[in-house]
């Protein structure tokens, strides 16, 4: 069904069932992982484990995600998403009871690792399945609605899963969002009816289906990585590499310099971003994607500075604001661009594509600010990431114009 816009022009039709409830399956989903995820190194140091150590198993978590960031979207393109999903919904539940048992930091390790290859494939599978639902028109604005039950969920499921540990203590709360998850995936069974509904075997052969002739090798990475969406997936992970250097180090400067109620920039960082999601789809499916990225990195610098120069809290809680517009900018823009970048059949294989590039800015972020921060000051993560967004700026600029021209040329050849 099409509508019109206010200039007259036909519009794709976007808030379907479907899709709402894929937005909703995506909150759900995303809400049982949240309402335990400030809670893993507490839980651990509860059963004696080492700080060191502690710290190592929760990374875990993002280090396997990322490893199956590849697959995930091979299977998501091949596989009926709707069963996929629920099947990893199940086994996120699964991997929440086991936490309730656990009491080594060996175990510890196994389930982080089992919690992240499952939610890793589930998180790509969601939005794999929300891509057939989007009008192409409208992708921008599409994957923008699409992260605002992901967004919402950072926002309730900590201080609620917090709250939840105070009253009935870790085992009772695992117990609680492991049935609270596998109840998610009988519903989403239940209710979302999809028509696509794909019969592949799981053979070598027709897991690999075009991978005869002389570049074996090429066309199975072809199958794993959607090469055309590498850079714009490295380019979004500096969006991730500034979320994982706050996450990271904002509390430690907050208490180095002595700036009370710091945590505040999460609160407003958070609500920012639902609310951004929730405006500016349509201006980013508008505007051309290089004013957006250089306009989101410059604004991702200048958080990053003020939060690295700043001794008290107003010029932080402004910064929260203003990364929030980047990140959303940033991420959606680019992540629309990867899906608009292949056809219908490989929405899988770009959607993972991209999360690696996260999972690479989260995995490496905390290791060289670190670093940095034992050597130089706590301030200098925050400085660095700054002068790193403006290299950013400068490589994707360099790069857009460079495409631009040889595809001018390629069009000259075509016309002679």
């Amino acid at each position: 069904m099409k509508s019109t816009d206010k200039t007259n022009q036909p519009t794709e039709r976007l808030w379907t069932l479907s899709f709402i409830v894929i937005i909703l399956n995506s909150f759900f989903a995303s809400l049982s992982y949240f309402l335990i995820h400030t809670l893993v190194t507490s839980y651990a140091l509860s059963f004696g484990a080492e700080l060191a150590a502690a710290g190592s198993a929760v990374g875990a978590f993002s280090i396997a995600s990322m490893i199956i960031r590849p697959f995930s979207g091979f299977f998501a393109d091949r596989l009926n998403k709707k069963v996929l999903l629920a099947l990893t919904t199940a086994l996120m539940g699964i991997a929440l009871i086991l936490y309730s048992g656990c009491h080594s930091v060996g175990m510890l390790f196994f389930i982080r690792i089992f919690h992240g290859v499952a939610f890793g494939v589930n998180g790509t599978a969601n939005i794999a399945l929300a891509a057939e639902y989007i009008p192409k028109s409208r992708t921008g604005e599409g994957l923008g609605y699409y992260g605002i039950g992901q967004v919402a969920s950072q926002i309730v499921g900590p201080p609620l899963g917090l709250a939840l540990k105070d009253m009935i203590g870790y085992n009772m709360l695992f117990l609680g969002d492991a049935i609270f998850t596998v109840a998610v995936a009988g519903a989403f069974m239940l209710a979302f009816r999809y028509k696509k509904v794909e019969k592949r075997s799981l053979s070598l052969k027709e897991l690999f289906p075009h991978v005869e002739g002389q570049n074996r090798f090429k066309k199975i990475i072809g199958s794993l990585i959607a090469v055309e969406c590498i850079f714009y997936a490295l380019m979004g992970g500096l969006f991730s590499m500034g979320n994982s250097i706050v996450n990271g180090f904002l509390v430690v400067l907050g208490e180095t310099k002595g700036i009370a109620n710091i945590s505040l920039f999460f609160t407003i960082n958070a609500i920012m971003l639902f609310v951004l999601r929730l405006t500016v789809g349509k201006a980013l499916d508008r505007t051309k994607l290089i004013v957006i990225v250089l306009a989101s990195m410059f604004t991702g610098a200048v958080s990053m500075a003020l939060v690295g120069w700043s001794g008290i809290l107003i010029p932080i809680l402004a910064a929260s604001v203003i990364k929030a517009f980047g990140n959303v900018g940033g991420q959606v823009s680019l992540q629309s661009a990867c899906v608009k970048k292949v056809d219908i059949a490989r929405v899988g294989v770009a959607t993972s594509t991209f999360y690696i590039g996260a999972d690479i800015g989260n995995g490496f972020g905390p290791v060289w600010g670190g670093i940095a921060a034992a050597k130089y000051g706590i301030e200098s993560p925050f400085f660095i990431m700054a002068g790193i967004f403006i290299a950013g700026m400068v490589i994707f600029a360099v790069y857009e114009m460079l495409t631009a021209n040889k595809n001018a040329a390629k069009a000259k050849q075509q016309e002679a």
